[in-house]
């Protein structure tokens, strides 16, 4: 008897012990369940999140992405095409040049033969007569009838006549590197040195190198400000390299989405009233008022734009 009762207590423990063990389970299993909802739902806001953020945020790095690769196969274009036509005019103005140098030295080398030709003949016809029958002034007469004055050429001269009232040297970035077979087109004598990227802080070593080839020109075209801001100290120094007797046009910049196309053109003001000789051209201006002339990255000049840019720069020289 007392064996059973033993037993049916065991028997009671182990079903008190089954039930906590189960409810336990219970307690872990609900617990997996409510944190997969959880999961769940914190997935389900997060593909919600890519979808209206992340890949309008990749389509737009694309769409950017492929605009740069276009405007740089534009650029390359252009920078061919610039090439190809300042190459036979630049030879062409040398040749001008070395024959309006020339010319006059050979006329008066040929003056100066001439002269000598004459002097020998009229100095055998005096010896064929009876020298002691002349006498010294009549020599001296003869001298100086067949002396002719032969002028030499001033090389001042010969350098204002190589250029023209608007021969310009010009200095720029992409901006006018695509403008630059219209502006020769209108402006043939110009010396440009347009490049990719160019800044400010660039532009010494680019004078340097036009001033080796002496082709920086009285008056100076500046189209520098695209590709970031400057000092108002780092303009005055390239003005002062320049000199103050150089004539001095800054363009002014534009780009329809430049974060710093407004500190670029206070400052080229702000150099504009500081130095006598320096004027504005403002290209900022027309190009917000004909956006036709503006390509699709709101900076480069479409085919239309660089007539335009080259109308607005031959007008303020004017």
């Amino acid at each position: 008897m007392v064996q059973n009762i033993q037993r049916h207590c065991s028997l009671e423990g182990l079903c008190e012990r089954k039930n906590i063990f189960c409810a336990e389970m219970r307690e872990i299993v609900n617990s997996i369940v409510n944190r997969k909802e959880t999961i769940v739902k914190r997935t389900v806001t997060a593909l919600q999140l890519m979808r209206f953020l992340v890949i309008p945020t990749l389509l737009l790095w694309g769409r950017g992405t492929l605009l740069h690769v276009q405007a740089a196969n534009e650029m390359q274009m252009q920078t061919e095409t610039v090439m190809e036509a300042t190459q036979p005019e630049t030879e062409e103005v040398q040749t001008e040049a070395v024959s309006e140098v020339t010319q006059p030295q050979t006329e008066g080398a040929s003056a100066e033969v001439q002269a000598d030709v004459t002097v020998d003949a009229a100095q055998t016809e005096v010896t064929s007569e009876d020298a002691q029958s002349q006498t010294e002034g009549t020599a001296e007469e003869i001298q100086e009838q067949v002396q002719v004055p032969v002028e030499e050429p001033q090389a001042e001269n010969v350098a204002e006549e190589a250029q023209t009232p608007l021969s310009v040297t010009m200095v720029g970035d992409s901006v006018m590197l695509g403008a630059s077979p219209a502006i020769l087109g209108m402006l043939p004598d110009c010396v440009i040195d347009a490049k990719v990227s160019r800044q400010v802080n660039q532009a010494h070593g680019v004078l340097d190198s036009l001033e080796s080839q002496a082709a920086i020109r009285q008056t100076v075209v500046i189209g520098l400000g695209t590709n970031g801001p400057f000092s108002t100290a780092l303009g005055q120094e390239l003005i002062n390299r320049l000199g103050s007797d150089r004539t001095i046009y800054w363009v002014t910049v534009y780009g329809r989405d430049l974060s710093w196309q407004e500190d670029s053109n206070a400052t080229i003001r702000a150099l504009a009233e500081a130095n006598e000789n320096v004027h504005i051209i403002d290209w900022a201006q027309a190009a917000a008022q004909h956006p036709e002339w503006i390509c699709a990255d709101g900076i480069h000049l479409s085919a239309a734009g660089r007539d335009g840019y080259a109308g607005i720069i031959l007008a303020g020289l004017l």
